[in-house]
């Protein structure tokens, strides 16, 4: 009777071996960074097109972001991110000398960018504010150039972006006043999985992202009673563990539904 037991009592752990061992291994994204972007962008207008391209390559060192982008016109674009002191400092080389030009993204203590600014010579030509709610996502937002002031206020359901607002205020003459209500609509079946970006700070600095991709920005301009004036449609290919391999954008402009920019992005990743 005690060699009937512990037969069966060893058969019952090893089938429960065998179930725990089919069950799919979890996938730590945060190893796939991305390698390579390949990007075109046609621009329409009337019956004619212009199609411009570029390659950028990535690199990180610990909290050193690098990347290199190479136009179809022969330009060469470097680009280095280095954080000190809780700042993250651009440096700019065109075709290998270094710009005047400098940017410095400011972290807060979640690591989100709390506030950035640009300069030229050292003096300062645009710059950013950054607020974001306790669950980590944007809050609002506010960039000041030259000659006005965009702000945006961001408003969530279920973890995701389900719109914001957004308002150009004037500051020099010539420059309309602007408020538009922009709504997003996402892909249900297409979890974002991994951060992909084009320049600058991935935008994982940028807040908590919403769960899915994007499928569809609509722009309502609520200075014409809600007119559609806009609207950016998403496609994506993914690999076989969901990292977005090429992104496809169409933008239109309303009414007439008429295509004005075609924007394809492949992308490579480490450890693929």
């Amino acid at each position: 009777m005690k060699k009937i037991f512990l037969f069966a009592f060893t058969s019952i752990v090893l089938f429960a071996c065998k179930k725990e061992d089919t069950q799919p291994p979890v996938t730590d994204y945060s190893q796939y960074k991305i390698k390579t972007a390949t990007h075109s962008l046609r621009n329409y207008s009337g019956m004619s097109s212009s199609l411009s391209s570029d390659t950028t390559s990535y690199i990180y060192e610990g909290s050193t972001y690098r990347y290199t982008r190479r136009t179809s016109m022969g330009s060469v674009h470097s680009f280095t991110h280095t954080l000190s002191n809780g700042i993250y400092t651009s440096a700019l080389y065109t075709n290998g000398t270094l710009s005047n030009q400098k940017t410095y993204d400011k972290l807060n203590a979640a690591g989100y960018i709390d506030s950035s600014w640009s300069s030229n010579n050292g003096t300062v030509t645009q710059s950013a504010k950054y607020n974001y709610q306790t669950d980590g996502m944007l809050s609002n937002a506010a960039n000041y150039f030259s000659g006005y002031i965009n702000k945006a206020k961001y408003y969530y359901t279920n973890n995701a972006t389900t719109y914001y607002i957004s308002e150009r205020i004037p500051i020099s003459p010539g420059i309309p006043y602007a408020l538009d209500s922009v709504v997003y609509e996402y892909i249900a079946n297409l979890p974002y999985r991994a951060v992909f970006y084009g320049g600058g700070l991935p935008a994982s600095f940028y807040g908590k992202p919403s769960k899915n991709l994007l499928q569809k920005t609509t722009y309502y301009d609520k200075l014409n009673n809600n007119a559609i004036r806009q609207t950016m449609e998403y496609q994506y290919q993914t690999d076989d563990i969901g990292l977005v391999t090429k992104r496809i954008l169409n933008m239109y402009t309303q009414p007439g539904n008429t295509l004005v920019q075609t924007d394809t992005t492949a992308y490579t990743y480490y450890n693929k």
